[in-house]
């Protein structure tokens, strides 16, 4: 009995950790429909681009979180262009820090 239970918990771990493991990635790599919502640039870290394969049949900006989530976006919408614009901001601004640092 004692041992079926350790086989059942096992078991139920492993699902546990491969379901996550699949979700996080399907999510990375591929989007099949857009967020509704805008989320605020501070939460972002980074972006990328999807385009039109054969398994992604939408265009897509998947933007990265400062939680590892992944957001897809219209590349259409005003919103995206505007987080992209901020994260460009972000990263001008880090650049010029650490080049006032160094000297």
């Amino acid at each position: 009995m004692e041992r079926l239970r350790c086989c059942t918990l096992t078991l139920l771990f492993i699902i546990l950790i491969l379901n996550t493991s699949i979700l996080s990635t399907e999510s990375a790599s591929c989007c099949l429909s857009y967020s509704r919502r805008p989320i605020r640039c501070q939460k972002l870290k980074g972006y990328t681009m999807q385009d039109i394969t054969t398994s992604c049949d939408i265009k897509a900006i998947i933007f990265h979180t400062v939680g590892e989530r992944f957001i897809c976006a219209d590349p259409a919408r005003e919103w995206t262009h505007h987080r992209i614009q901020c994260l460009k901001d972000k990263a001008a601004r880090m650049s010029s820090s650490l080049i006032a640092k160094k000297k």
